[in-house]
């Protein structure tokens, strides 16, 4: 029983992303992993804790560990200047040069746990996160959509998109490189005719065009049996970062940055 309790045996669901496989939208079983701290439409972003919280009387020399704590921390690193996006929290600061964003809600990030900003300008993926402040982590992942070209525009078919598992960014010196965002490397909903169908209904009705301009958009994929024959294509919709690290007094943090691809 010692030895079953210790072991370390994880299960084997982790790996690359395979179109068609379910693990591709839920892969985390864990309620606390799948949590977002950025909201999808209307962000109510949480406010983080209040490191001046007072700790419990029987908590021993809670007085001494902040000093010892900030003598210990590490100089920040340094960040780019110049335009960008910046996301300036409580307990770090998170800079990617080159692109051009719009937040939404509060701008004021001192209190909050995550931020959401729309694109403006600039590609994503080449970029690079310089972050100040202990960083233990930086994971990403993405949402794909498959979008339909119609005489009313590009549509995007909501039932055909996936949200990709975490997953860690390489770096070093609190610099790391955005991959894994091009074309190729993207993965998109593996739909048959039926999912293809039933995902334009879904679209045309929320959109509520005419009976008729459905049936013609019905009949546009009538011989469609993949998501990357025409009139259907696939896009990126949002990518996110997760940042865990550690405050001056060396207590965890999480904190989440969404960009939002305008469609």
């Amino acid at each position: 029983m010692l030895l079953a309790a210790c072991s370390d045996d994880k299960p084997a669901a982790s790996g690359p992303i395979v179109m068609g496989d379910p693990s591709t939208i839920v892969t985390e079983s864990d309620p606390q992993q799948l949590k977002d701290l950025v909201a999808d439409l209307n962000p109510v972003i949480p406010p983080s804790q209040d490191p001046e919280e007072p700790k419990p009387a029987d908590t021993p020399a809670a007085t001494s560990q902040p000093a010892a704590a900030q003598q210990q921390q590490p100089a920040p690193s340094a960040l780019p200047s110049g335009p960008g996006l910046r996301a300036e929290f409580r307990d770090v600061t998170i800079v990617v040069p080159g692109l051009e964003v719009k937040q939404s809600g509060n701008k004021n990030l001192q209190n909050a746990n995550g931020a959401v900003y729309t694109l403006t300008n600039g590609n994503i993926n080449g970029a690079t996160i310089t972050i100040s402040g202990t960083v233990t982590k930086v994971s990403q992942r993405y949402q794909s959509v498959v979008m339909m070209k119609s005489d009313i525009g590009d549509i995007p078919l909501d039932a055909l998109s996936i949200t990709s598992r975490w997953e860690t960014v390489k770096g070093s010196g609190n610099t790391y490189k955005i991959a894994g965002l091009d074309e190729r490397s993207i993965q998109f909903y593996d739909a048959d005719n039926e999912d293809i169908r039933s995902a334009v209904q879904k679209a045309a009705r929320r959109r509520r065009v005419s009976h008729r301009r459905m049936q013609d958009m019905l009949n546009d994929v009538r011989k469609v049996r993949s998501v990357n024959q025409k009139p259907l294509h696939g896009e990126l919709r949002s990518v996110m970062w997760k940042i865990d690290g550690k405050d001056a007094s060396g207590r965890a943090f999480s904190k989440q940055i969404r960009v939002d691809i305008p469609m």
